[in-house]
């Protein structure tokens, strides 16, 4: 593999006016190899992947394909090469079938095809992807989100790329879709397909990649054999030092007088209405695959998701909110899993953000005191490790990292007893990762109750003193710190009624 380049880039650089995203960067991948391409947020590793598959152009640097020195002016023109990109943000249409989807565009589309034809030219692609049972002429719309990024594979698959570059592929996937795109690189790889894995999922690539490639500050470490390192050893490479242990310790709780008392809250995505205790100093985990029902449990908690029914006992009053200024006013904190859809003001000063929900008391008669603002966002941007230099910069300049970072510090500006958090780090770097986890720690430290839902079973493993396990809207278990293993989790949130029997192995933590 290693010894038969197909892909090799060296000495490349780019740099954007001032950020120098790329430094003499070197990337390799063999023939039929999975290349794993790994690093901090704002590493280099989305402006690699832009210019080997051509969507960047203003780089300095040499370029070989098949042995042979090439320059991509476009996507189209390395996909017409044998390069394709399956990136995070989906390119399919929904309202267009599966087959539709697959052949839209690229070589040896037909002209004038029947729906039937479609069908048969698209189920061996399908049964490639693990999506064999699907009906080609379904309406992609109906698929869940992970068999969509299978489709999406498997309309790159249809033009018979020679190297895949997977971009964050299970980001925004439950275990089992995971596990699926997992199944299918090993599929590809034993075909002699080449594929480049781009996650911050060190599991995964310690699972299905022959080689590590890591990015750190725009510079390229040399590629390490993964059977040759651990995730220990990758980390240090990742950030330069130890990191240490990734999630905090956990000791025991006083389970005397819950602090949050949640009574039959019934929202929609749940069968049956449910109730549960949080109490001071305790992170308390919601674990389910998507679809399952703990996002819109957390939804209805602070009020952007409606209920049937239900009522919050905290601070001694009992209510439901039905907006999330409701929850605000009672100092209950909401850091919905989309912090680019409605966790940040991205196109908004940094300052801006993290003084959001206190705008009542840092104003009077509707005029904002700058004064107070400024110290207030600047003693909780510390808190949570964001430079106060930066907070007159715009919160979309900033790495998934600290975005993900000021999403949650913002709401320390309520000083919230409670606090919800869907998906803490999904799409963030290990780095950011380990101090998301102290700063939730360090909260439930000093008193808050803390909600965690996460579909990341590493961090619902290690994370949460107990956990709540949810299967397709129906809550199947409860587990004690003692009891909280991936393979007892993976077996609620998956297969909880054993209908498949399958043997679920426990993974390193």
């Amino acid at each position: 593999m290693a010894d038969q380049l197909l892909l090799r880039l060296t000495d490349i650089s780019r740099d954007y006016g001032a950020i120098q995203a790329l430094k003499g960067a070197s990337f390799e991948v063999g023939r039929g190899e999975v290349m794993g391409l790994v690093g901090e947020n704002g590493a280099g590793k989305s402006t690699m992947v832009k210019i080997i598959g051509g969507f960047d152009t203003g780089f300095t640097g040499e370029y070989f394909f098949d042995g042979k020195a090439c320059s991509f002016s476009s996507p189209t023109a390395a996909e017409h090469a044998g390069i394709a990109i399956a990136q995070q943000e989906l390119s399919l249409i929904p309202t267009m079938s599966v087959a539709e989807n697959i052949f839209l565009a690229g070589d040896g589309v037909p002209q004038i095809a029947s729906k039937s034809y479609l069908a048969r030219k698209t189920k061996p692609f399908l049964e490639e992807v693990g999506l064999g049972h699907i009906n080609p002429l379904r309406i992609t719309s109906r698929l869940s989100v992970g068999e969509q990024h299978l489709v999406e594979v498997a309309r790159l698959i249809a033009h018979n790329p020679q190297v895949l570059i997977l971009d964050e592929p299970t980001a925004a996937l439950g275990e089992t879709d995971s596990i699926r795109i997992l199944d299918m690189v090993k599929r590809l790889k034993d075909r002699g397909k080449s594929v480049i894995y781009v996650s911050h999922r060190l599991d995964e690539i310690f699972r299905i990649c022959d080689r590590i490639t890591v990015l750190r500050d725009g510079e390229s470490q040399a590629p390490r054999a993964a059977a040759e390192m651990d995730v220990n050893s990758l980390v240090e490479l990742m950030l330069g030092f130890e990191l240490g242990d990734m999630y905090p310790a956990r000791e025991p709780i006083a389970r005397d007088d819950p602090l949050l008392k949640v009574h039959d809250l019934w929202p929609d995505g749940i069968l049956e209405p449910i109730s549960f205790d949080v109490y001071p100093g305790e992170i308390l985990g919601l674990a389910g695959q998507l679809g399952s029902g703990t996002s819109e449990i957390l939804g209805a908690m602070a009020g952007s998701t409606k209920s049937r029914g239900g009522t919050l006992h905290y601070n001694g009053e009992e209510f439901l909110p039905s907006r999330p200024r409701e929850a605000i006013r009672r100092g209950i904190a909401y850091c919905s899993e989309d912090r680019k859809h409605d966790g940040l003001f991205l196109g908004r000063p940094i300052m801006e953000n993290l003084s959001a929900p206190s705008h009542e008391t840092i104003s009077r008669n509707g005029l904002l005191n700058g004064k107070k603002e400024r110290a207030s966002t600047a003693e909780n941007a510390i808190k949570f490790t964001v430079d106060p230099k930066r907070l007159p910069q715009e919160a979309g300049v900033l790495s998934g990292g600290n975005q993900q970072k000021v999403a949650l510090g913002k709401w320390l500006s309520i000083s919230p007893k409670v606090i919800l958090v869907n998906e803490p780090t999904r799409g963030v770097d290990v780095g950011a990762r380990a101090e998301i986890y102290q700063i939730l720690r360090d909260l439930a430290n000093h008193g808050a109750a803390i909600v965690v839902a996460s579909t990341d079973i590493q961090e619902i493993t290690n994370l949460p003193d107990r956990i709540i396990s949810f299967y397709r809207g129906l809550r199947v278990g409860e587990l004690q710190l003692n009891e909280m293993t991936s393979a007892n989790i993976l077996e609620q949130i998956t297969d909880p009624f054993r209908e498949a029997g399958i043997a679920v192995p426990e993974k390193a933590s």
